[in-house]
């Protein structure tokens, strides 16, 4: 007598293993598309530029204080500074606090390092190991364009600690971007508000 024996592969209809090949593919194709971005050029790169009806001066103030930097920064919460005696300049440092809204909410501690300070022109802050998560560098350059106007331009760029966020920052980043595009608009209107009512 002939023992034939069946395999599981061999037993399955053939659409069970079309629609098996597709899900394979449809899991595959995008996570070797988030790894090939990953490797490009600006990745972790975040950048946006406004052009602001107000001096550099002003502008400068929005960024540089703290109690200002609550009003258009979104989810910021306070500002503390580790030394009360140095609040800027190179070497200075500040803390911001956030309230995460893509974490339910909770509050996220950012420890920042001045180690560029040229008011009104140019600064930047480097960001230390945030929580285990991130590491970076915002730089804002502020140019007169004159007649009472501003250009700002605010730079960051950041590299994910943890190796799930590192995978999908294709699409973090992106998020970011928005995030400060929407923060940029907050901040011209009001020191655009500013400059108006003197």
């Amino acid at each position: 007598t002939e023992i034939y024996t069946l395999s599981l592969h061999d037993a399955l209809p053939i659409w069970v293993k079309r629609i098996a090949i597709v899900f394979a593919v449809l899991l595959i194709v995008p996570a070797v598309a988030l790894l090939i971005m990953g490797h490009r050029k600006n990745a972790g790169v975040a950048q946006v530029a406004a052009e602001i009806n107000a001096p550099p001066d002003q502008v400068w103030t929005w960024i540089d204080d703290g109690d200002k930097l609550k009003q258009w920064v979104s989810w910021m919460v306070d500002v503390k500074y580790p030394d009360p005696q140095k609040t800027n300049g190179v070497g200075a440092s500040r803390v911001l606090v956030l309230k995460d809204a893509n974490n339910g909410g909770a509050l996220m501690q950012i420890v920042s390092k001045y180690s560029e300070y040229a008011p009104p022109n140019r600064m930047t802050v480097e960001v230390g190991d945030t929580e285990g998560l991130f590491t970076g560098a915002e730089t804002y350059r502020l140019t007169d364009l004159g007649n009472g106007r501003t250009r700002l331009e605010v730079r960051g760029h950041f590299h994910y600690s943890q190796w799930f966020a590192n995978f999908m920052e294709p699409l973090i980043t992106p998020q970011a971007e928005k995030k400060m595009a929407m923060d940029m608009a907050h901040l011209k209107a009001l020191a655009e508000a500013q400059a108006n009512a003197r």
